[in-house]
């Protein structure tokens, strides 16, 4: 198996946020450039995303 092929699988597809999400988010971030696990998950959760989005 070649490396590109391999890395090709790896990819996951890019998230499209809605103008919502990313109002929250981008807010979130002003006010803490990094958050807890107990908060992303807060965040996650309210915004109907998975935690790694």
């Amino acid at each position: 198996v070649d490396r590109k092929s391999v890395d090709e699988r790896k990819k996951r597809p890019r998230t499209a946020f809605t103008a919502a999400q990313i109002k929250s988010l981008e807010a979130e971030f002003e006010r803490n450039k990094y958050l807890s696990v107990a908060k992303r998950l807060q965040l996650s959760r309210s915004l109907k995303l998975t935690e790694t989005q």
